[in-house]
């Protein structure tokens, strides 16, 4: 059975068995069984050679979709008796997938393939704290690999697309990815390996099947020779240019990403500019990638409005992308992420270079989030609508003056009528040290905060006047080392001979609600 031997080496050579436990996912076809026959052979074969290194555990996971009656059930007790004669651990499970496409609006196709994965991941968790590194075991062949190339196309992918599936990706492996589904059927044969034809597989309602039953014999009927095998090659050629331009992106992603925003990758939209759009698409797709762990639902159609927005150089700019997810612009860098995240009314924290600005759940302009004049009696009050409090004391010595993103320091005769707040209309704020002022509006233009959290930054204001922004600048007092110097130089003061009689100094930090 030179399958077997061929599957040995192709694991070996691509590492597909060096974990603790192999979880197979098995319908009770012809496929499937025959992944599940293979690798209990190898298991069996490694046991009588005595390996110093000992096999993975097996373990056969199987999903009843509910949509063939009794004939699904059948598959079911199928491959049950099969691990059940071989001492296999067997885990079953019948999820109503009708209703689940029909509540998540989506395919058959997809809903079944979500579950799924869905069910080998619960699995692979239950031996995960025992046995290591799990891997999960998929039973795709040649023509399966042929079939997801030629949809990859006509889905509009780009060119890393065409590489088709991997022997090996994240913990999913495919030990037949390299053979063909009659060397999968002559094993079965010669094995006398039992497995039963789904017949939904003949169905053309289903994207695969249609691509499998129809197109690819017209395209063989056409071209007069297997389209597998030129499918195949060029994807063998992708994949060649696809290692290359990895590393290329790879380096250039390393030394130049950084987090931003709820702590998402982002790319400075220059370094993307003068790359040639080789490598442009594919630092965004990394990019992506990075922060979703897997880039199959960005389009090209996207990718292209991503680059558009990076040339444009709008900052605080957004677009939509697919299932609730943006690309948006921010310090002059391009960042993606889920639009739940940037909005989510439990996110009080935007991280930006150099420090955070803080947020409330919403944008409050009618409404003081806490009153200074109140705070300096009671010294700590909450802030509503956040998860922050506000501490205010009276500097009384050196010691006392630290500098963080959320600590700012005010003459007591400044904070009369200040209050927590978000923005409004006619907002101002000078900065401190600055003979001129500006619109508020204008300030966080040129400070290229995002557009979409502006209306929750929480601001100390005394009427129109912004007096501190948190985490960003202050246009009084004093809220780091250099402001704090440049401060205490105007009142003639140093620093280290502070006294209450020379400042009546009050010290205000935003601190997470204890």
């Amino acid at each position: 059975m030179s399958l077997l031997l061929d599957c040995r080496k192709y694991c070996q050579d691509f590492g597909l068995l060096s974990c603790q436990a192999v979880i197979a996912g098995v319908s009770g076809g012809a496929d499937s069984m025959c992944l599940l026959d293979i690798l209990f052979s190898l298991s069996e074969e490694s046991k009588k050679a005595g390996s110093p290194h000992p096999f993975p555990k097996i373990a056969a996971v199987h999903v009843n979709h509910g949509l063939r009656g009794d004939a699904a059930d059948y598959d079911e007790n199928l491959v049950r008796r099969y691990c059940k004669e071989r001492r296999i651990p067997f885990f079953a499970k019948k999820i109503d997938i009708q209703s689940i496409a029909k509540e998540n609006k989506v395919s058959l196709e997809q809903a079944g393939r979500d579950a799924r994965y869905s069910f080998f991941e619960e699995t692979a968790q239950e031996f995960q704290p025992e046995a290591g590194p799990v891997f999960i075991a998929t039973a795709h062949h040649r023509e399966d690999q042929a079939e997801t190339i030629l949809m990859n196309l006509f889905r509009g992918t780009g060119p890393d697309g065409m590489c088709g599936m991997q022997p090996i990706a994240g913990n999913i492996i495919r030990p037949l990815l390299f053979a063909s589904k009659e060397e999968i059927l002559d094993y079965m044969a010669a094995g006398k390996i039992p497995f039963l034809d789904d017949l939904s597989n003949f169905d053309n309602i289903y994207t695969r099947n249609r691509w499998r039953n129809q197109i690819l014999p017209l395209v063989a009927d056409v071209c007069r020779k297997d389209p597998v095998r030129p499918l195949l090659a060029f994807s063998e050629l992708a994949g060649t240019d696809k290692d290359f331009f990895d590393k290329a992106v790879a380096e250039i992603f390393e030394k130049n990403a950084s987090r931003g925003g709820s702590g998402a990758y982002g790319l400075p939209c220059e370094v993307i500019r003068r790359e040639h759009r080789a490598i442009a698409s594919r630092l965004v797709r990394c990019l992506y990638s990075k922060r979703f762990a897997s880039g199959t639902d960005l389009t090209s159609a996207h990718v292209s409005s991503i680059l558009s927005l990076i040339e444009e150089n709008s900052n605080g700019r957004r677009i939509s992308l697919a299932h609730g997810k943006v690309a948006y612009l921010a310090e002059g860098m391009i960042f993606v992420d889920e639009l739940s995240d940037l909005s989510d009314a439990d996110t009080y924290v935007w991280d930006v270079k150099g420090g955070q600005i803080l947020l409330c759940s919403e944008e409050t302009p009618s409404e003081p989030l806490a009153v200074i004049g109140d705070i300096t009696s009671k010294r700590v009050v909450a802030i509503s609508k956040t998860s922050f409090e506000v501490d205010v004391i009276l500097v009384e010595n050196p010691e006392q003056v630290v500098y963080n993103g959320r600590t700012w320091y005010c003459p007591e005769k400044d904070l009369g009528g200040a209050v927590i707040r978000t923005r409004k209309q006619g907002d101002w704020f000078s900065r401190a040290g600055c003979s001129f002022g500006k619109p508020l509006r204008r300030f966080m233009t040129d400070r290229k905060i995002p557009a979409f959290i502006r209306g929750r930054m929480l601001l100390v204001a005394r009427e129109s006047q912004i007096l501190w922004i948190p985490g960003v600048s202050c246009a009084v007092g004093f809220a780091d080392e250099i402001s704090g110097r440049r401060y205490f130089e105007s009142l003639s003061i140093e620093k280290n001979k502070l006294s209450v009689q020379d400042t009546e100094l009050y010290r205000i930090t935003i601190k997470d609600r204890s």
